[in-house]
Order: C-alpha cells, then sequence, then structure tokens
C-alpha cells in the first residue's frame, strides 16, 4: 500500500459508465506512469484489457469485445443462473449454522 498515491473506487454506475465512453476525446482514459506501473509490468498485465492499457486502439478494442460479451443475451441468462444458484446454496448454509446454534 502506497500512502503517496491517491486511489480513487468507483461504486456508482454512472460513474463507471464514463470509463467505457467509447469517444477517442474520453478524458476518463487511465495512463500510468513508469514509476507507478512497475508491478503491472512484472506481472506481464500492463497494456492488457481495459484498464491498463494506454493504446486507445487496443482499448477500444477490447472494450468492444468486452461489451459484446457482457450485453449477450446467453451471458445475461448464465448470470441469472450462477447467482441464484449461489444464493441459494449460501442460504443453505445460513439454515445448517442456524439450527447447530438453536
Amino acid at each position: 500500500f502506497n500512502f503517496y498515491t491517491r486511489a480513487i473506487a468507483l461504486n456508482r454506475v454512472e460513474h463507471v459508465e464514463k470509463l467505457f465512453l467509447a469517444s477517442s476525446k474520453n478524458p476518463y482514459i487511465k495512463t500510468f506512469s513508469d514509476n507507478d506501473s512497475k508491478g503491472f509490468h512484472e506481472l506481464g498485465i500492463m497494456g492488457k484489457g481495459l484498464f491498463l492499457t494506454q493504446d486507445y486502439k487496443s482499448w477500444r478494442y477490447n472494450r468492444h469485445f468486452f461489451t459484446q460479451a457482457i450485453l449477450s443475451p446467453k451471458f445475461s441468462n448464465e448470470a441469472v443462473h450462477l447467482a441464484n444458484k449461489l444464493f441459494n446454496e449460501l442460504e443453505s448454509y445460513w439454515n445448517k449454522l442456524y439450527l447447530k446454534e438453536g
């Protein structure tokens, strides 16, 4: 953890949507200095994906691929099904825990 670097975590949809604007004039595309990105270079993930790239063409390609995958009906249906399955599994664990205590 570095106390000299400010980190901002976005948890509201309207703020996150600004990162995914498909404009070359998007001021929210983050660029990293060499000092900030040494760990990313060592891990081999710098320049990949949506948030760790400084190349606009690469970012645009990855954003398009990500958007197409997330917006597909198959993905949406599978995500809802999996979320329900996991919720039911966790709920059963809570019920078992509650019955053991009672």
